[in-house]
Order: C-alpha cells, then sequence, then structure tokens
C-alpha cells in the first residue's frame, strides 16, 4: 500500500514531533480542516495495513503517532496530479528520456511524463535544442524514430553524467526518477547491491552520494548499449584492463541486473568510474602510490610557507588528501566531471584561503602536467579549513597585504621573501604589478608598494631592496599602523660611550653599523651574523675571472649546483656542506631559487657553511630542468655571511637581470672576458 504525497508529508510531520491542535497542522502544511482530515484518514489506513497504531489525540500533547515508524518504510506513491514539474525539471526529464530511451519518442510521451501542454513541452524542447547545441549535440525528429539526439558519443556521456548528478542530488529526484526508470527499480537496486559487494572486495567506501550516482550512471550505461550508443576504443585506458577493479566489472556486468553485451571499452568506462568516485575510506592510504605522496607532501608544505602556519600532524592531513586526490586523479586525467556543490560557497566565504590554496596546488599542478578544475580545487580549501578549525587556527582574523613592484620578477620576488619573514602574522597573499593592483580581485587591507599608489587600504612605501636601516623603520611604521606601538629604538650611541669608556675602538662606524644590526634583529627574535668586510662589495667584487665558469651541458640541477659552486669550495669561502644545504633546501621547498626565466639564485642560511661573503656564476649551453617547467642556464650561486653586506652587489644583479636583452647577453658569451664586461657594467652604477 502506498501513500499519496500530502498523507505521506503529514507522517512524516509526525514522526518528529506531536502537533498541539488542528490549527496548528494547519499553519505548518498550508492545508485545509477538510483536506487534513481526509489525509488522517489515509495516514491511518497505511498504518494499520503496516500493523502500526494509529494517530492518537491528547489535550496535553495533541496529535501524535504512539509507534516509532522507519523513515525509509514510508512508501509514497507520487502522482503527476500531485506534482508540478518546475522548468528545469521538465528539462531534465525530456533530455534524460531522449538520450536512454530505446523507443520513438513524441511531445505525447513528454506531455504524459510531466503533465503540462503541448505548448509548454515545444517551449522546453527549443531550450533543450540550443543548450545541446552548445555541446555539439543536436536534437531532432523525424516520423519513423521520434526525438533523437545525434553527436558524439564521449559529449552524451559527459552530459548523462552531469544530469544524472543534478538529478539525485536534486530535492525532487524521487519523482524526477520515477518518470525516467519507473519498472526499473529493482534492476537499479541491485545495481547498487553489487557496488556496495565491490567496495567490500576493494576495502574502499564511496560517499553516500558518489554510491547512488555510480548504480545510475551503469544502469544508464547498460541503457546506451542496449540502444546502440557505444563509445569509441580509447587507448589510453586499456592499462586499466589488468586492474582488479576491471574484474569486479565484468562480475558485475554478467548479472542479471544487466541486460546489454558491454564492450571492452564500455567496462574500462566503468572502471574508470569506480576508480575515481569520492570516497570516505582507502585500505592503505599513502602506500600505494609513493608520487602522490611526495607531491602531496609538497603541497602542504608549500601551504605552511605561503601561510605561515604550522599544521599539526601532517601526516595524518594528507592521508586525507590522498584519500580524495586518488579518484580525483583519474577524474581529471580522463575527462570525467565531477560537480562540487560546495565550490561557489567555498569561493565566496573563504576566497584568501582559497587562493592560497590554488598557489600551493601549483606544484601539483606542475608535476602532473595539468590543471586542477576549480570544483576539486575547492576541495583542497575544504581539507586545509577544516584541518586549521580543527587545530584552532584562523587565518581570516590576520591582516591580509599585497606586495606591488614594477622592478621585475627579480626584485619582485626578493622585496616578497624579506617581507614575509619580517612580519610572519600578516597574510601576504601576491606580487602586483601596478597595472594589475587595479583589477585584483581580493580584499586586503595592507600594500607594500615600491611606488607611491592611489589606494584605500595602509599603504607603506618601501625600497625594493631593503637594508637593515630600512627594515627598522618599516618594523617601525607597520607596528604602530597595526597595534598603536613600536619598538623604540636602541641606545646605539649610548653603548658607543659605553665601550670607549673600556676599549679602544679601531673602526668607530663599522661597529655602529653592527651594533644596529645585531639589536635589530634580537628586538625581531632572528640571528645575524658578523659582517668580515669593512665595505660592501660591488658585484664585479664578487664574480671574477676566478668565480666564473662556462659549460656545455650538465645531467641534473643538482650536478649544476655543484660545479657552480665549486670555485668557492676551492678557495675556502664555502664549506662542502654548505653545497648540500642549498641541494637540500630546493628538494625540500622546490625551485624557488628560479628567480626569472633561465636563471637561478641558490642560496642556503650563512651558519650552514658560510666563511666569507661570496659569489660564483656557471654558464650552460645547454638548458637544464630545475623543475619540468623551470629550464635554467646561468646558476650563480650565492654565499652571504650575514644579512647586510651582500645587498650591494644583490641589488646591482637583481638591476642586471631585470632587463631580459642583458640575459640574452650572457647566455651569448663564449668566454669569460664577455660575461665579465656585462658584469663590470652594472658593478659601476649605483642603484639606490
Amino acid at each position: 500500500m502506498f501513500l499519496d504525497e500530502r498523507s505521506a508529508s503529514l507522517l512524516k510531520l509526525l514522526q518528529h514531533s506531536s502537533i498541539p491542535s488542528m490549527g496548528e497542522i494547519e499553519n505548518q502544511t498550508g492545508l485545509t480542516r477538510r483536506q487534513i482530515q481526509y489525509s488522517l484518514g489515509k495516514v491511518n489506513d497505511w498504518l494499520q495495513f503496516n500493523n502500526y497504531a494509529p494517530v492518537q489525540y491528547k489535550r496535553e500533547l495533541g496529535y501524535f503517532l504512539p509507534d516509532k515508524i522507519p523513515e525509509d518504510e514510508i512508501s509514497v506513491k507520487l502522482t503527476k496530479q500531485s506534482y508540478v514539474f518546475s522548468e528545469k525539471d521538465r528539462e531534465q526529464v525530456v533530455y534524460l528520456m531522449i538520450l536512454l530511451s530505446q523507443e520513438p519518442l513524441s511531445v505525447f510521451h513528454f506531455q504524459s511524463a510531466t503533465g503540462v501542454s503541448r505548448n509548454t513541452v515545444l517551449s522546453n524542447l527549443q531550450r533543450l535544442k540550443e543548450v545541446a547545441s552548445e555541446m555539439g549535440l543536436t536534437i531532432q525528429y523525424s516520423k519513423q524514430f521520434g526525438y533523437i539526439i545525434t553527436g558524439d558519443s564521449r559529449v552524451k556521456r559527459f552530459v548523462i553524467e552531469q544530469l544524472l548528478h543534478e538529478v539525485l542530488n536534486s530535492p525532487n529526484r524521487q519523482m524526477i526518477t520515477q518518470c525516467i526508470w519507473s519498472g526499473f527499480e529493482e534492476r537499479i537496486a541491485a545495481v547498487h547491491e553489487k557496488l556496495e559487494h565491490i567496495e567490500k572486495q576493494l576495502g574502499i567506501t564511496f560517499t553516500d552520494e558518489r554510491l547512488h550516482e555510480l548504480a545510475y550512471l551503469f544502469f544508464s550505461t547498460d541503457q546506451l548499449i542496449g540502444k546502440g550508443e557505444e563509445l569509441d576504443q580509447d587507448p589510453s585506458w586499456l592499462p586499466f584492463a589488468e586492474t582488479k577493479e576491471f574484474a569486479l566489472i565484468e562480475a558485475m556486468i554478467n548479472t542479471a541486473a544487466f541486460q546489454s553485451r558491454w564492450s571492452q571499452t564500455e567496462k574500462l568506462y566503468a572502471t574508470l568510474h569506480l576508480v575515481s568516485m569520492n570516497r570516505t575510506k582507502d585500505r592503505s592510504p599513502l602506500r600505494d602510490d609513493q608520487m602522490f605522496r611526495e607531491l602531496l607532501l609538497q603541497v602542504t608544505d608549500e601551504f605552511e610557507r605561503l601561510t605561515f602556519v604550522h599544521l599539526q600532524d601532517k601526516d595524518q592531513l594528507c592521508e586525507q588528501l590522498y584519500v580524495h586526490f586518488k579518484p580525483a586523479f583519474y577524474r581529471i586525467k580522463y575527462g570525467f566531471p565531477h560537480v562540487n556543490p560546495m565550490m561557489e560557497r567555498v569561493n565566496k566565504i573563504y576566497p584568501e584561503l582559497h587562493h592560497l590554496t590554488r598557489k600551493s596546488l601549483k606544484i601539483l599542478e606542475q608535476e602532473l602536467g595539468f590543471q586542477l578544475p576549480e570544483d576539486e580545487a575547492a576541495y583542497f580549501t575544504i581539507y586545509f579549513g577544516g584541518w586549521l578549525q580543527r587545530q584552532g587556527t584562523r587565518l581570516d582574523d590576520r591582516k591580509k597585504a599585497i606586495v606591488v613592484c614594477p622592478h621585475g620578477i627579480g626584485v619582485s620576488n626578493i622585496l616578497n621573501y624579506t617581507l614575509r619573514e619580517l612580519f610572519p602574522t600578516i597574510l601576504f597573499l601576491d606580487v602586483l604589478s601596478v597595472r594589475d593592483t587595479a583589477e585584483y580581485p581580493l580584499d586586503y587591507d595592507l600594500v607594500f608598494s615600491s611606488v607611491f599608489l592611489n589606494t584605500e587600504a595602509t599603504l607603506f612605501v618601501v625600497p625594493p631592496i631593503l637594508e637593515e636601516r630600512d627594515k627598522q623603520k618599516l618594523n617601525k611604521q607597520v607596528m604602530q599602523e597595526l597595534y598603536g606601538y613600536a619598538v623604540p629604538d636602541s641606545d646605539v650611541d649610548g653603548l658607543m660611550k659605553l665601550i670607549s669608556k673600556y676599549a679602544t675602538i679601531h673602526d668607530a662606524n663599522q661597529l655602529e653599523k653592527e651594533l644596529q644590526a645585531a639589536l635589530y634583529t634580537q628586538t625581531a627574535g632572528t640571528h645575524t651574523y658578523a659582517v668580515k668586510e669593512a665595505e660592501k662589495p660591488v658585484l664585479g667584487e664578487l664574480l671574477t675571472t676566478q668565480t666564473l665558469q662556462l659549460k656545455q651541458q650538465v645531467d641534473t640541477w643538482q650536478e649544476a649546483i655543484e660545479i657552480a659552486a665549486s670555485p668557492l669550495v676551492e678557495l675556502g669561502t664555502v664549506k662542502e656542506q654548505y653545497v648540500t644545504a642549498m641541494i637540500e633546501s630546493i628538494e625540500k621547498n622546490g625551485p624557488y631559487v628560479v628567480i626569472t626565466p633561465l636563471v637561478a639564485i641558490p642560496h642556503a642560511r650563512p651558519e650552514e657553511g658560510v666563511l666569507s661573503l661570496s659569489m660564483s656564476l656557471l654558464k650552460l649551453d645547454e638548458t637544464v630542468d630545475f623543475a619540468p617547467d623551470k629550464p635554467v642556464q646561468l646558476i650563480i650561486v650565492l654565499a652571504a655571511a650575514d644579512s647586510d653586506s651582500h645587498l650591494r652587489a644583490l641589488i646591482q644583479l637583481t638591476t642586471l637581470l631585470n632587463e631580459p636583452a642583458n640575459i640574452e647577453k650572457m647566455l651569448e658569451a663564449t668566454d669569460k672576458e664577455q660575461l665579465l664586461e656585462i658584469i663590470q657594467t652594472y658593478s659601476k652604477e649605483e642603484t639606490e
């Protein structure tokens, strides 16, 4: 026995709580008293038929159910007379009927299914023709075959997958599925059961929504094969024929739920959907695919770097990311669509978190060779956001900043890196050109710019290369702006007088500089190292005949760094451990040293083996890849003994590299003299 929709709704209302009066039922349902009494009678008939006590009434409680009734036991018979389709519902029904039906279809069939007039159906068909045309499909009619759809079979599958996702996640899914698959309920339930068996065999658990979608997708595939709509062979799918998933698909389609003869291509199509569906559990995460594991660890490391946040239990987070990403990888690689219903909400509520997540994912995208769709990237944002919330970390209460620098990528990267280190509590979103700033979509509170800008945000104008005195000045300005106070200046004059009272000072100016640097970095909570040079050397004093090398090629970027640094090891300005530290830093943090196309400036921290300030340069005739999309021919090793003495030479080097023509000249050089001539030109220029 079935209930009509109205009676079923009333029963479900009573399931959850008692209702004090007939008037309250009228208010909650919008029904008249007579309609309610009629529906109550139907409800009681259904209850008695299923051996439940009827609805009762007590003055102190009102109307209530004496027995608890499981939700899935309420059998509702939906009818066209009790349900009015929306325009979107009608279009979905008509579209699926044309795609899946094996009998000729006329306007009458669509009228009968949706309960609307001929003109309304014709209007819906016209709209569908336009939608189909945008996908390269054509809906046409003939007296012999009725309404059919022609076009690429893969596109048709894509459309069906999208429609299934929309319909099965719609509040009206029960009525729509009845229109399309009425009479096939037992076969679809059997497919669902087989998929649950496959879950156990593979040791995985699909999300409820995806399991439901798979059942309908595989049944729809059987319908399509039955009407002759088969896929063309795709050689890229063939490796999956050797998988356990393929064998399980073969076993599934040999059951009574499937009536068509599936080709190998169709079995592979189902196999790929099996491996690409979202899941909540994987039997052995992170053990099956070492490449995925390493890439996801790099993504989390990059996220930490960009946000200045320490992710707790990072291995556990990577396990969760792996369980999600493994099926997502196959979806993206083989072009199976997937809709994330939370994408718009993520973009709207967490724009900065999503932006920084997308930047973190570039490592993954570069390695895999394709860009993650927004729907897939939004899932990573959700995972990172949930993890931050779990550990009580918030990004939305931090000040957000952009860095504006028109001086080229080399200077921009140096400035951005310096500011991140100087202000770890500020969330730096992007480095922009002046032109890009006007159209930047995210909100920000602060702007650090090397040129003056008209902006509503708080503006700090900074030099492109920050020296210690610049850092001190900027630190005070930012502290005053954000917190209303600044760290007081250190009394260097007082210290100089105190030292001169008990000791002989041989170089007062240099001592004053080092005291300023030491006291500033103590306040900032960092370390400093003694400056051995009395003056900051120019670029030409560091890059000399002894430290320049020209070579045709190397096999790896690690070898390039070792060769480039070898003159410094021989001169005794760095230890061997510094070379190792540079390589390990890139292996851990990625090819961040590639500051501009074809140019890398590898370096490490002073305490990792720098004995004195030095530089060396290796020019290669053939490129070596620091990453798949980062070829390099100029490797300039920087060994800074402190945070100050190398800045003059670094400014000159940055100015030199900001001109693409200079890089071309250096790459065209055939001997050291030609390289030195370019270097000396910029060593003579003073860049402030």
